[in-house]
């Protein structure tokens, strides 16, 4: 008797595994692997609904349809939310897929380096059925520092720096902005892709806002600003003009010399280009 119950629950619970995956399938990825402490962590959730019948996934008081649990390496407890999600109503019709992009860090305090995982969970209309995400893996650096700037803003003794971090394989330069009293990451955002042709020129303006210009590309190089919150505030690709290249600061404010910026063509007005002359 004792076998015939063991075999009936196995069978039970293949039964309702089935039925998980024949209804709702989820997949939860990263934008990329690598991210900056402060910065935005991407995650794109993929919902395909294989039923024959629409589904309308929304929240109720109190319970959203979508939630997140996200933990740490090294640390036994799951990382606590410091805000409640709030998701527009979703609607899957018969055989649909549905994707969109969200910002982890709105949810949670990702303050240090380290390997993290999260997993998203749907909320059925009955209230009750749930289904999972896989567990989609990135990462937290700090990166290595380029070029830091101690600034007083806002009341707050501030730590703005260039980093230089490696995503997908690839060099790439991100700005941070930390306060020195808490040593609390304020934001850090992507600044551009880094080619060691040139060594990346930073300064600042009056507005204490970080001006960087680097190489992206044997062809391209890269304008960006970020701000004393540690957001990007401009981005701007340039073409070289044959002279001197740099960022010079002068009456008017900081500004690039020996370039002329880059104007896309319209589609179809040029050759095909190789990968590597393309910019990124």
């Amino acid at each position: 008797m004792k076998n015939i119950y063991q075999c009936l629950l196995t069978l039970f619970c293949l039964m309702l595994g089935f039925q998980a995956h024949a209804q709702i399938e989820m997949q939860l990825q990263p934008v990329r692997k690598d991210f900056i402490v402060g910065e935005n962590v991407a995650l794109k959730i993929t919902i395909t609904n294989q039923t024959d019948a629409s589904i309308t996934l929304k929240n109720t008081p109190g319970r959203p349809w979508l939630n997140f649990t996200v933990s740490k390496r090294g640390e036994q407890s799951l990382i606590s939310p410091i805000a409640a999600g709030r998701f527009p109503e979703l609607v899957l019709t018969p055989g649909s897929t549905r994707s969109f992009e969200f910002n982890l860090k709105s949810l949670y305090r990702l303050s240090t380096a380290g390997n993290y995982a999260a997993v998203a969970t749907i909320r059925m209309p009955d209230g009750n059925s749930t289904y999972g995400s896989n567990r989609a893996l990135f990462t937290l650096t700090n990166g290595g520092k380029v070029k830091e700037f101690n600034i007083q803003a806002r009341g707050e003794a501030i730590r703005l720096s260039l980093r230089l971090a490696k995503v997908n394989g690839k060099d790439c330069l991100f700005g941070q902005a930390i306060n020195r009293d808490t040593n609390q990451v304020i934001g850090a955002c992507y600044m551009a892709e880094y080619v060691t042709f040139m060594k990346p020129v930073v300064l600042l303006d009056r507005a204490q806002n970080l001006h960087m210009l680097c190489q992206s590309s044997p062809e391209f190089y890269t304008y960006s600003v970020m701000n004393t919150h540690g957001k990007r505030s401009s981005a701007q690709l340039y073409k070289r003009t044959g002279e001197l290249v740099d960022l010079i600061s002068t009456g008017k404010g900081i500004m690039p010399v020996g370039l002329t910026p880059y104007v896309a063509p319209k589609p179809g007005s040029e050759k095909t280009r190789k990968a590597s002359e393309r910019p990124f």
